[in-house]
């Protein structure tokens, strides 16, 4: 069965976005340039532009998929063929996502993420009809097809399987409110980011700019206007408050967190639509995430970590479940969506010993910046010294970072879980149950060894593996954790 024909229009909209920056400048701000590197640069580039459209047109006449007793059959390539077979039970995670091309064709995308590691390890339709993705999507998760091989290319057959298909009864856990999506505008700063949008567009305009010295003029001019001072200053904070919050609306307006029995599913965006799904026994833990400014608005990040790789073409980073959750509804949504978690238990602080040890570890980052600011000696805003006022500066800042982590570190172990915080000016909570740690690691130090603490590492399943490491806790303790860590046996069910 072939792609939906769309996929050569989406491939070749992909490519003039793609090359849109050297469209912009081989052929409109350096259009009349006779430098070698532009005048050969605009026919290299309309070569590889034609060979790649010649790839996207043979590439859909070549490449074809099917599904057959459970199995994805993927055919690729163009000169030399290769099949890639992915059973669904190896899929960890689903993804629709519905861009504005996809919008305005009434048709949208479909990656299928697996736990897998390579180049083949997810199954991505770019474009796909609504209702034949929905299919796709309920007939993975179901996991029940007939035994007889099943040929996407009869809609009647697609009918017929998609009757028998069950729909889940979802439960939605979370929607943000109009107030949570102000919070998430200015807590994600995310009006800065007009200021490199802002500089970008003035490179692409200095060549239709007035001269240096005209512009020198107008800023003086406006210099010795006070009130027009002001004026401009208010105008360039409304712009920037209005673009944050706009992206803001835009990115998280339309947003929903639901869950049934075996799913978890986010959908997110108003003009990019997306979907995720996840099945909760692939889930190996759970992360919140604290920066000092959610610390002062109450908020927090939630983030899945499962063993699948979200970083695949097409694919949406959305493992986390809302970025700007308030702490008491991040804990109440943890435990609605997964409830084998144990939120409340009495969490441990470290003894003062352990304080001792983060202030006198070594900080290399600190010895090679006073190393190098000692022999340069640089004069920062026309201020001599300032090189020994960065130097006490940073090492202010690392003591208070290492305070800090002393403050925000707890931990507690229960018979099958694990869970601490840790972190200086960004705290962070890790969850974990035993038979999901396929690894740990012990050592110490000898500054550690000095004061009888050491530190633990876990790692679990994911792509990369995802490594958790506690320092500095009683050794007592830390040989608790080993002892604990060899009972996995009694979780872990080898079949």
């Amino acid at each position: 069965m072939r792609y939906h024909p769309l996929t050569i229009a989406f491939r070749i909209y992909q490519l003039i976005k793609n090359s849109f920056f050297f469209i912009i400048l081989l052929f409109v701000l350096r259009k009349d340039s006779d430098f070698w590197l532009f005048e050969y640069g605009r026919y290299a580039f309309i070569v590889i532009v034609v060979l790649q459209l010649a790839h996207i047109v043979l590439a859909w006449f070549m490449e074809k998929h099917e599904w057959q007793e459970r199995t994805f059959h993927i055919h690729k390539g163009v000169f030399v063929k290769h099949t890639n077979m992915i059973p669904f039970s190896k899929i960890q995670n689903v993804t629709r996502k519905t861009t504005l091309f996809h919008k305005l064709l009434g048709v949208t995308s479909v990656t299928f993420e697996t736990a897998m590691d390579g180049e083949d390890d997810s199954i991505h339709f770019q474009v796909l009809k609504k209702d034949h993705a929905n299919f796709l999507i309920e007939l993975v998760q179901s996991g029940k097809l007939k035994n007889e091989a099943i040929s996407g290319s009869a809609m009647e057959e697609e009918e017929i399987i998609e009757a028998s298909v069950p729909k889940p009864n979802r439960t939605v856990h979370f929607k943000p409110e109009r107030k949570d999506l102000w919070k998430a505008s200015f807590t994600s700063l995310s009006f800065l980011a007009i200021i490199p949008i802002v500089f970008g567009a003035l490179d692409y305009l200095r060549p239709v700019l007035p001269e240096e010295d005209e512009v020198e003029g107008i800023f003086l001019t406006l210099l010795a206007t006070k009130w027009l001072i002001a004026i401009i200053v208010v105008l360039i904070v409304l712009i920037a408050v209005g673009f944050g919050v706009a992206r803001t609306f835009i990115r998280y307006g339309k947003y929903e967190i639901a869950s049934d029995a075996s799913h978890i599913y986010i959908e997110r965006g108003v003009l990019d639509e997306s979907q995720f799904a996840i099945e909760k026994r692939k889930i190996q833990g759970l992360e919140m995430t604290q920066t000092w400014i959610k610390r002062l608005f109450g908020l927090a990040e939630v983030k899945l970590i499962s063993s699948s790789n979200p970083n695949q073409e097409g694919s949406v980073n959305v493992n986390s479940l809302y970025p700007f959750l308030p702490v008491n509804k991040a804990f109440r949504l943890i435990e609605e969506l997964l409830p084998i978690y144990q939120l409340d238990v009495e969490l441990k602080r470290l003894p003062r010993k352990s304080l001792w040890v983060k202030l006198l570890r070594p900080s290399w980052i600190w010895i090679i910046a006073t190393i190098a600011l000692i022999y340069f000696k640089p004069d920062l805003f026309q201020i001599e010294q300032t090189w020994w006022i960065a130097i006490i500066g940073l090492f202010v800042l690392i003591v208070i970072h290492r305070v800090l982590d002393y403050i925000h570190t707890k931990y507690a172990v229960t018979e099958d879980q694990v869970q601490w915080w840790h972190g200086g000016f960004t705290s962070r909570m890790f969850i974990t149950k035993r038979k999901n740690v396929i690894e740990m690691a012990y050592s110490q130090t000898r500054l550690q060894r000095a004061f009888d603490v050491a530190s633990i590492t876990t790692i679990n399943r994911s792509v990369p593996s995802h490594f958790e490491t506690i320092q500095d806790i009683p050794l007592e303790y830390a040989d608790a954790m080993k002892e604990w860590y060899l009972a996995r046996q009694q979780d872990v069910q080898i079949k």
